[in-house]
């Protein structure tokens, strides 16, 4: 039996353990919080740093594979454990370019790959050199995540919301959609894509929202959309999945924004609505399994469950009755015992064969289920 490895212990690698129950592996899990979402589905949970490199180091040497449920982790005990035939995936090589916006950026300029103009910045005040440059989108280097490291510089007044460390100063794109495509590849280098999916954020807490599946575009900005992913997908070689956030412009250019080098939230839809969900996909990756079916079986919606304003403790869920008693509706808690403002606790998924009745599913469950305390 195979021993299979996890670097984080989130509501990610909680679904990734969930899919595991269709394969024979042995499951292993490194995270802090021994209350993770995961810590209770793994065969063997450990209680450590996952950026820390003896940690990383000796949990991955038990291990014949390994994979990652955030990019936040130590790239260097990975490289030496991928030298001594453990199986990383996807490749240290790639988390350590992705985990860094930077070398993300730098890396679709040189291999052609069409994303939003930019400049590197080593901090804040070096925005004063790239006046004309404005309006843009400060990115930091390292450490942003979940809509935090990220600041919209409009004018010459807001420069000091930028941030004091190496970051990218992109150009603000007139944004028509923004969408996200999942690309899985394996080790003989095949490939498989899941369709488009639509993303519209919380522009407070610039957080998903809510999803549909597939995304609602002309067919050749599709096409566009899918082939560039493709092309990012072999210029990374590497294999594992990769999903692929994009801007569609006014213009109907796709350009990417970034990379995300695993499962992903704008996957979560899978599960259902997918004849092979992403979590399952990875798990064949990982495996050495044929590459799943990765056509929908239904139009979907996701919209994420986070907690309410003014609400931290214990979490409650007031309508869940409710909303478990619509049709195709589908709930996924976290398993997170305690909430907060803008803290994601987990998501519902819709399916329909009539998109408008999907969004009026998606309203519905968002004005009937509340995350409180």
């Amino acid at each position: 039996m195979l021993k299979v490895g996890i670097l984080g212990g989130g509501q990610l690698g909680r679904m990734l353990l969930q899919a595991a129950a269709n394969y024979v592996a042995e499951t292993f899990v490194l995270e802090n919080d021994a209350q993770c979402p995961a810590a209770h589905l793994c065969h063997h949970f450990i209680k450590g740093d996952i950026k820390d490199f003896e940690t990383v180091y000796h949990f991955g040497k038990q291990l014949d594979a390994i994979t990652i449920e955030i990019e936040a982790v130590n790239v260097e005990a990975l490289e030496r454990l991928e030298s001594e035939g453990v199986k990383v995936y996807p490749s240290p090589s790639v988390i350590k370019m992705i985990k860094n916006k930077v070398t993300q950026k730098e890396f679709y300029k040189n291999n052609h790959i069409p994303s939003p103009a930019f400049i590197i910045t080593q901090n804040s005040s070096e925005i004063n050199n790239h006046i004309d440059f404005l309006p843009a989108v400060h990115k930091i280097g390292m450490g942003g995540y979940d809509g935090k490291g990220v600041q919209v510089i409009r004018n010459a007044d807001a420069i000091t919301k930028g941030f004091d460390a190496p970051a990218v100063l992109e150009k603000l794109v007139d944004i028509k959609k923004e969408i996200a495509v999942i690309v899985a590849m394996n080790d003989k280098k095949e490939k498989t894509v899941y369709p488009a999916t639509e993303m519209i954020f919380d522009p407070v807490l610039n957080l998903l929202d809510y999803q549909v599946s597939p995304a609602d575009l002309d067919e050749k900005v599709l096409q566009d959309a899918t082939v560039i992913a493709l092309q990012l997908a072999e210029k990374l070689d590497s294999p594992g999945l990769f999903a692929i956030e994009m801007f569609v412009d006014k213009n109907n250019t796709v350009l990417v924004n970034e990379t995300a080098p695993r499962v992903h939230n704008s996957g979560h839809h899978t599960i259902e609505a997918n004849f092979c969900s992403q979590y399952d996909m990875l798990w064949r990756i990982m495996l050495g399994y044929p590459l799943g079916n990765t056509d929908a079986i239904l139009p979907s919606s996701i919209v994420n469950l986070i907690g309410e304003e003014g609400f931290s403790g214990p979490a409650k869920y007031e309508g869940m009755d409710e909303v478990l008693k619509m049709k195709n509706v589908f709930v996924h808690l976290y398993g997170k015992t305690q909430t907060k403002p803008g803290r994601k606790m987990g998501h519902a998924t819709v399916m329909s064969n009539d998109r408008k009745k999907l969004i009026e599913q998606v309203k519905k469950i968002k004005s009937t289920l509340n995350v409180c305390s």
